[in-house]
């Protein structure tokens, strides 16, 4: 009976097909019996054939019950739990070990919406997916919960469609337990890539990469980059690397430095080596460190290190020595690199017993570059003196710019005859104007030069003496060099060391203001005071104004002075503010004759005064009446505008210049000051007190006040008073004081006990 239905039926219609001839011979004469015959043989025949296929359908019921009985076993003794679907997801049936898994009863599933049977957060969607896109859902992780009790699990869903046509659209969950160990090792899993995710970020965050190198078997050693390093040495990620790759990228000058670290690190030193590599034709910096590992022999087992990309930082330090010690205007090594370089260069001259020169050079006529063009085109003055002079040095000569238009050169192995070529030199490339746009400049050099060790026996003495001879050049007339002569006067060695001192004192914010009281004579209350440069110096003590203002002047420093006088006097008014504190009337402040010729004077003041949180009403600005005739036009232009803003003027000295009425009249001033060389002798010389008593009744038909300054005695004030002077300051009233002094005597009452 294995054979299919299909065979018999073949078999017996072959053989009636053979059959029928013969019985149509035997019963050729009686057709009756003939057909009786056949009809016989037919019965016989359907009747055999009934028996084979109901014994054939019998066979096959039993097997398709066998096949259903085993899938059923199959079924339900899978480990995983399954489900199965209908197109509308219902619950068609369900295996024993899902029954096992979330502790149901049969009877509670079947016929069921899923949802009523599992739920899991976004379950049906992910269902419903496979169901309308026909992709399969394989391995997803889910943690489902059977509604009926609350139990939940852990699982592994896979979702396929049923393709038979008659269950077409039905839908098969296999549901696969996770275990704690599988939840244990796939959180550990999870955890190390995330490490590994947070090393990957944090290496590219700090530009660091990390290396390995193992010894796999033999002598053959294994490098692994990480992916950061991949990135430094700009190589695609997973390329095999080698030592001798890593080598050839590389700077060729920094192999051998690479070379010897490693050499040192396998003598068991560690390893720490910076060097560049070239990528793209460009320079980046790396900063290698490492770890490694011997076995009992010394021999190299492994090594760990990182590589760093430190080319920022390499660039911030080359801006920060650049900021250090390089000028940042001409490029040039500025004072702080000069002293190391001139300190090195006596060390090694005094072990070797040679010669060494320098020069001192400070240009001629730049003064006036910066007064009538201004400092941006100073500037472009300097620069191109400072490339004019490089291309004069030798290999072994340093030039350096101090500050200002002051350049100094050292000049190893250099004597006397020596020294007169470099300064022949300077003077040469000078010849030639400077042009700047439309503008030329015929700028010269004034050259010192000081020779060790017979003029100086350390940087300080020669640097001194060269600038001593540098000035004796310059009174000869500038465009020349002179040499240090010991006979040289004291009082230009002292001169010299006042600008030296005050130009340190100034860039280190160490000079002073004192504060004079100005009173009303007719009240004897405090009606302002005026601010006084002081300087006291860590050796010679206080120093006269009357010395250092002159020099000050003579050395281009009075614009700097006078800036840092009124920055200082209007933090001192803000300070006194704060404290609860206020200074009757203004605070008078000295403007020196360089400042008022500058066009910008009024814009720079304004923009000081306002930074410190002083308003203009609180400031009286004093004037030299030589200073306001330097350039009168520049002055009305500039103290205007100072008017305007909200300061008052006043003509200081008034009477020892030579100022036009006819210009005075127009100044727009509010205050004449008498000077003091009238006052002290005015009760003695009738010529002073007629000068005294001119100016104050010119002051009074112009509409100005007047002030006297260096009142000492009590009849001299009685005197001004009475010829109509409003105010006055001297040593009667206060000698200028502290700001604790000043404020402690006189802010606290507005009066003083002369």
């Amino acid at each position: 009976m294995g054979l299919e239905p299909k065979w018999y039926l073949g078999a017996y219609a072959n053989y009636l097909v053979g059959l029928l001839p013969e019985i149509k011979r035997c019963f050729s004469d009686d057709h009756e019996q003939c057909n009786n015959t056949v009809q016989s043989l037919i019965k016989i025949v359907l009747l055999d054939m009934g028996l084979a296929i109901d014994t054939y359908i019998q066979a096959r019921d039993n097997t398709i019950l066998g096949l259903r009985n085993y899938a059923e076993m199959v079924f339900n003794s899978m480990h995983d739990g399954i489900l199965v679907l209908s197109p509308t997801l219902s619950v068609l049936s369900a295996n024993e070990s899902f029954i096992r898994m979330f502790d149901l009863r049969s009877n509670s599933i079947t016929g069921n919406r899923l949802s009523a049977v599992l739920e899991g957060r976004g379950l049906e969607q992910r269902i419903a997916d496979v169901r309308e896109t026909g992709v399969d859902l394989y391995d997803a992780p889910f943690l489902v919960r059977a509604p009926d009790n609350g139990r939940e699990k852990q699982v592994r869903l896979t979702v396929k469609r049923i393709c038979l046509e008659e269950e077409a659209g039905q839908l098969l969950l296999v549901l696969e337990p996770v275990t704690a160990e599988e939840i244990f090792r796939r959180d550990a899993e999870a955890k190390l890539a995330r490490s590994a995710a947070m090393l990957r970020d944090a290496q590219a965050v700090a530009r660091i990469g990390s290396w390995s190198l193992d010894r796999c078997g033999g002598d053959k050693l294994i490098l692994e980059w990480s992916e950061e390093t991949y990135r430094i040495f700009d190589t695609p990620s997973g390329t095999p690397v080698s030592y001798q790759q890593f080598l050839a990228q590389i700077h060729p000058d920094d192999r051998e430095v690479v070379n010897r670290a490693w050499k040192v690190a396998l003598s068991g030193e560690p390893y720490r080596v910076e060097h560049r590599i070239q990528v793209k034709g460009k320079i980046r910096w790396i900063e290698e460190r490492a770890a490694l590992e011997f076995d009992d022999k010394g021999e190299l087992i492994s090594a760990l290190g990182t590589a760093q990309d430190i080319t920022d930082r390499k660039l911030s330090e080359v801006r920060i020595e650049q900021f250090a010690f390089y000028d940042s205007l001409t490029g040039l090594p500025n004072r702080a690199l000069f002293q190391d370089r001139l300190h090195q260069a006596l060390a090694h001259a005094s072990r070797q017993g040679q010669s060494i020169a320098v020069l001192f050079i400070d240009l001629d006529r730049f003064k006036e570059v910066n007064d009538t063009q201004g400092h941006a085109c100073g500037d472009l003055v300097l620069s191109e003196v400072a490339r004019r002079f490089q291309t004069t040095l030798r290999h072994d000569e340093t030039l350096a710019r101090l500050g200002g238009d002051e350049f100094v050169i050292i000049a190893h192995e250099t004597g006397r005859s020596g020294a007169t070529l470099i300064a022949e030199r300077l003077n040469r490339v000078l010849v030639k104007a400077i042009e700047i746009g439309e503008n030329a400049f015929s700028i010269g050099a004034s050259t010192g030069v000081a020779l060790f060790p017979g003029d100086g026996a350390d940087a300080q003495q020669l640097l001194k003496h060269a600038d001593i001879a540098m000035y004796r050049a310059k009174n000869g007339g500038g465009g020349r060099y002179c040499f240090y002569d010991s006979e040289m006067g004291v009082e230009l060695a002292r001169r010299l060391e006042v600008a030296h001192r005050l130009h340190r004192v100034l860039q280190e914010d160490r000079l002073q203001l004192h504060y004079q009281p100005q009173i009303d004579l007719r009240t004897g209350a405090l009606t302002g005071a005026e601010a006084l440069l002081r300087w006291r110096d860590t050796e010679w003590g206080w120093v006269s104004p009357a010395e250092f203002i002159p020099i000050a002047e003579e050395r281009g420093m009075m614009i700097t002075l006078g800036e840092w006088v009124i920055k200082q006097a209007c933090h001192q008014l803000q300070f006194w503010s704060k404290a609860g504190l206020t200074l009757p009337g203004r605070l008078a402040i000295n403007v020196a004759a360089q400042q008022i010729d500058r066009e910008d004077f009024a814009r720079r003041a304004i923009t000081i005064i306002r930074e410190a949180g002083v308003s203009p009403d609180q400031i009286e600005l004093e004037i030299t009446e030589s200073g306001m005739m330097h350039d009168p036009d520049c002055a009305m232009k500039v103290t205007r505008a100072l008017v305007e803003a909200g300061f008052t003027i006043a003509i200081d000295d008034f009477g020892t210049g030579h100022s036009s009425l006819a210009y005075l009249k127009r100044f727009p001033a509010h205050t004449l000051k008498v000077d003091m060389s009238f006052v002290r002798s005015m009760l003695k010389d009738r010529n002073d007190h007629s000068i005294v008593a001119t100016i104050i009744a010119m002051a009074k038909n112009l509409g100005l006040r007047t002030l006297a300054e260096g009142v000492e005695e009590s009849a001299q004030a009685e005197r001004l008073l009475a010829l109509g002077c409003d105010k006055a300051q001297g040593y009667l009233f206060g000698r200028p004081e502290s700001p604790v002094v000043f404020a402690n005597r006189w802010l606290g009452t507005g009066k003083g006990t002369p």
